[in-house]
C-alpha cells in the first residue's frame, strides 16, 4: 500500500495568515476593498477573497509605469489594499495623497526588508538586493531605496555565482561601490543567499571596503524548505501545491529536487497525474507558503484516488 507523508512544516505562513486575515474582516460585498494586484500568491485564495468582497485590481504586473496613479484613477474613493508582498514609497504617498483608505497587508518581514533598504540609502550605501528583479517584492522593496538626493541606490542581482558576480563588479557603472548594503528577497534559499555573500567577498578581498549583510530570509520560508529537504530523502516522489508565481513554492520543487527526488509542483488536484505516482511507495506533499489548508486536503484526497493509498 502506498504511504503519502505530509512535511512536518508547510503551508500558510504568518505574514499570509495575517494578510488573510486582514481582508477577510475588513471586505464584505456590501463595502468592498480593492486590492493593488493579488493580496498573496494563491489563485484559491483569491477566489475565496473575492467572494467575501474585495476587488481585485491590475497590480504592479500588470501595469506599465505609475501604479499608484493608475490605481488612485480606477477607484477614486474608498479602501485600498496594499498587497502581502508590498510596495514602493511612492506608490504609498500617491494613494495617500488621492485621499484614499489605505489596508496595508504588506508582511512584516518585507516591510522590515524595505526599511533596511532605505537605511541604506539614505546613509550612502549602496544596497545589492539578491532577488529575481521581476518579483513584486523586490521591486517593491527597491521602491525605498533612494538616497538623500532622490536617486535609486540599489541593484538586484539574480545570481549567486561567481562568473555572475564576477561581470556585475567589472560592469558597474562607474565603478563597483565599496559601500554595499546586502540583502535577499525574502523567499529565497539561504544556501543561495551564502553563496552570493561568500562569492562577493571573494571578488572584492583585494580591495578596501565596508560591507554590512542583512539577513532578510524568512524564517518561516526557510523552515518550510528545510522539511522539504528532510522529507525529499525518505520519499519517492514529492508533490509541491501552491501557485504557480508563488516564488517560495518554486523553491520547494527546487529543494526537493536537490536531494535527487523527483517533485511536481501543481495548484490544484486537477493536474495531478497518475502516471507521476508509478512504482512509488511513499509519497511526499508538501506545500508553499500562501497555500491554504483545504488546497493541500484537496491534494492529498486526490492522489489517494489515484494510487489507493492508506
Amino acid at each position: 500500500m502506498v504511504q503519502i507523508i505530509r512535511a512536518s512544516d508547510m503551508g500558510f505562513c504568518m505574514g499570509v495568515r495575517r494578510a488573510v486575515q486582514i481582508m477577510e474582516s475588513e471586505a464584505t460585498p456590501e463595502r468592498p476593498v480593492f486590492s493593488v494586484g493579488e493580496i498573496v500568491h494563491n489563485p484559491h485564495v483569491v477566489r475565496a477573497l473575492e467572494r467575501s468582497g474585495v476587488v481585485q485590481l491590475p497590480g504592479p504586473d500588470d501595469v506599465d509605469g505609475d501604479i499608484g496613479k493608475a490605481t488612485a484613477e480606477r477607484v477614486k474613493s474608498g479602501r485600498v489594499a496594499i498587497t502581502a508582498h508590498g510596495v514602493g514609497e511612492r506608490v504609498v504617498r500617491e494613494l495617500e495623497a488621492s485621499g484614499l483608505e489605505i489596508i496595508d497587508t504588506t508582511c512584516p518581514i518585507v516591510t522590515r526588508a524595505q526599511r533596511y533598504g532605505q537605511k541604506f540609502a539614505r546613509e550612502g550605501w549602496h544596497v545589492l538586493i539578491f532577488g529575481d528583479p521581476g518579483h513584486k517584492e523586490v521591486r517593491g522593496i527597491l521602491g525605498w531605496t533612494f538616497g538623500q538626493d532622490g536617486e535609486p541606490r540599489a541593484t538586484v542581482v539574480p545570481q549567486a555565482d561567481y562568473e555572475s558576480l564576477r561581470r556585475l563588479v567589472e560592469e558597474f557603472p562607474g565603478g563597483f561601490p565599496n559601500k554595499i548594503g546586502v540583502m535577499a528577497q525574502t523567499t529565497h534559499k539561504m544556501e543561495d543567499f551564502a553563496k552570493f555573500v561568500a562569492n562577493l567577498m571573494l571578488l572584492r578581498r583585494d580591495h578596501n571596503f565596508e560591507l554590512h549583510v542583512v539577513n532578510t530570509l524568512c524564517h518561516a520560508t526557510t523552515g518550510q524548505q528545510e522539511a522539504a529537504a528532510a522529507l525529499a530523502r525518505q520519499v519517492d516522489v514529492m508533490v509541491v501545491v501552491g501557485g504557480k508565481k508563488s516564488a517560495n513554492t518554486r523553491h520547494l520543487r527546487e529543494v526537493a529536487e536537490e536531494q535527487g527526488t523527483r517533485a511536481y509542483h501543481i495548484e490544484g488536484p486537477e493536474e495531478l497525474e497518475a502516471a507521476w505516482f508509478a512504482g512509488a511507495e511513499r509519497i511526499g506533499l508538501t506545500a508553499g507558503a500562501s497555500t491554504p489548508d483545504f488546497s493541500v486536503d484537496a491534494v492529498e484526497a486526490r492522489i489517494r484516488e489515484l494510487v489507493g493509498a492508506r
